[in-house]
């Protein structure tokens, strides 16, 4: 079911299917495909060390109250733009995947290409989280 470069015990045994309003920071207002390649995908040489399996999925927030958290605290979040997508367990499985920074990180590890996501994230007016 995952990619052969997926590294062993990949996504993690705590992943759940994903269920629900799902956000993700992405470059541009109307995201596309490339705002939705994993770190892997865009770097596949990089050695990832303990990250190898945390690369190989996407970073997602399952509320606007995180997001919120997430542009306090990683201030290179602020340069972003915010999409938004309702997504049911046929297009991948999460888990929380906090820093020391970000707790409420999660990673989406997706069933689908990086071009359904695209088409299935819309923009959302960030403005309420950036002031936040």
């Amino acid at each position: 079911m995952w990619p052969d470069h997926y590294p062993e015990k990949c996504p993690p045994d705590d992943a759940e299917d994903v269920s629900g309003v799902v956000y993700r920071f992405t470059n541009r207002i109307n995201p596309k495909h490339r705002d939705f390649l994993s770190y892997y995908e865009l770097k596949p040489d990089e050695d990832w060390g303990k990250k190898a399996c945390q690369a190989r999925g996407l970073s997602i927030y399952t509320s606007e109250e995180d997001c919120k958290a997430a542009v306090s605290l990683v201030p290179a979040l602020r340069k972003k733009k915010l999409c938004i997508a309702k997504l049911g367990s046929e297009f991948g499985v999460i888990a929380p995947t906090p820093s020391k920074n970000n707790y409420n990180h999660k990673t989406l590890w997706p069933l689908v290409s990086a071009q359904e996501l695209a088409e299935m994230f819309m923009p959302m007016d960030t403005s309420k989280v950036a002031h936040a």
